[in-house]
């Protein structure tokens, strides 16, 4: 489900195809600038109720991370 809700998020908030992404690619490989990587941050945690620290966020590499973090917090 988490998954569903972010690749939908990911359509909606970033230009990218997400037909076949992979979730284990690295975010710097998918031609996603820093700034809309950090509104997508922001839509992401408002979207689920969260709030990452910036430690958590130093440490996301790719969309799987994103997912982890938040299961990790519900």
């Amino acid at each position: 489900m988490v998954r569903e809700q972010l690749l939908k998020l990911a359509e909606e908030n970033l230009d990218i195809d997400t037909t076949d992404l992979d979730f284990e690619e690295k975010i710097t490989n998918m031609d996603i600038d820093s700034i809309d990587l950090v509104d997508f941050i922001m839509v992401v945690e408002e979207e689920f109720d969260i709030e990452f620290t910036d430690e958590e966020l130093d440490e996301i590499e790719t969309l799987s991370d994103i997912v982890s973090l938040i299961e990790s917090k519900n």
